[in-house]
This record gives structure tokens, sequence and C-alpha cells, in this order.
């Protein structure tokens, strides 16, 4: 990933973090996770992308640019009115809006109606209903999709966390493995 307009407002979004007058906190991913991301999703030519958990946009701006690249769209969700305007001020700066479709509200309640297949999912949102997302999306997966879940190692022993791994090895048609970059990621991939 070189495009500059998007590597800037990368780091603009690192920097505000640091600001402690913030309406809210903002959670991200690590820039190298983030880039673990786009090079997964350019090499899988992966179109259609399911991010649940906006926050800032940080992540999102990794796996819309991946998407751009793939002529597909990244479809992310977030509740929260202070993050989603966040989030799309950043996307309009990074040049990105056209690839992205932010479902505000909670994503419970939007996945459900979303439909599949998707090629790539990235959990990163409440914790404690990462079971439950896993749940609604999983059928919606193609084979050979991935389903990414974040802060496995650095939420371990977290009962939302535990769950969702418990979960997930009850699949009889899935295999997966924790990265341990950045917060440790839970890679799943759908088999045949």
């Amino acid at each position: 990933m070189r495009d500059e307009r998007i590597l800037q407002t990368l780091k603009e979004l690192e920097e505000l973090e640091t600001q402690p007058d913030l309406e809210e906190d903002l959670w991200r991913i690590s820039f190298d996770t983030g880039m673990l991301f786009n090079l997964i999703l350019r090499h899988s030519g992966a179109k259609r992308i399911l991010e649940v958990g906006t926050s800032s946009g940080y992540s999102t701006l990794f796996l819309a640019e991946a998407a751009r690249a793939n002529g597909g769209k990244v479809y992310t969700c977030e509740m929260s009115p202070f993050k989603i305007k966040l989030a799309r001020e950043m996307f309009d700066k990074a040049g990105l809006s056209d690839s992205i479709e932010l479902i505000e509200g909670n994503a419970l309640e939007k996945i459900e109606d979303l439909e599949g297949p998707w090629d790539f999912v990235f959990l990163d949102g409440m914790k404690d209903e990462y079971a439950f997302y896993l749940a609604s999306l999983w059928s919606k997966v193609r084979p050979g999709g991935l389903v990414v879940a974040d802060n496995m190692i650095s939420h371990k022993g977290v009962i939302g966390i535990e769950a969702y791994k418990f979960t997930v090895d009850l699949l009889d048609d899935a295999s997966s493995v924790t990265v341990p970059i950045g917060s440790g990621d839970h890679v799943t991939c759908k088999l045949d």
C-alpha cells in the first residue's frame, strides 16, 4: 500500500488517538496488522469485505484500499455517532469513500440483514458479541473465505473471547490459527 493520501490519513488517526480531550476512546489495530490484512486481501482478490466495529476507520482504510484494488467494497458497522462522523471524514480524506459503505447502528441487528457471500470478515466490535456475530455470519462466508477476530491475545481470558474460540473450534467446516500480531488475531478459513 503506497497511496500517500491514505498513509497520511492513517498517521493523522494515530496522532488523534493521543489527544487527551477526545469525546470517546478510539481503538485500532496495529499498522502491521493492517498491512497484513491488506496483503491477504489483495492476494486473495477479496471483493466483499465486512468489518464489525469501525471505530475511527483506521482498519477500514487498509481493507478499503485492497477492496478498491480488487474492484470490491467494504461494509463496516458502527453505532457511535462520534465515531461514525470521524470515520466518514477520514474515508473522504483518504479518497476511499466510494469503496466503503458505513452501516450505522447495532451490528448484531444490522449484519443479520446483510447478504453474502463474504470473502473476508473482520470482527473488532463488542468482545462479548463475537460468537453471536459468527453465528449470524458463518453461513454467509464463502468457502475459502476468512473470518478474522481481533484481540485474542490482548483480551485472553475475557468471557466473550473465550466463548468465540470455543465456538469456532466446534465448527466442522473451519480451520483456525491465532496469529501473534498486534493484539492477536484468530484467523478462521471456511473449508469446502
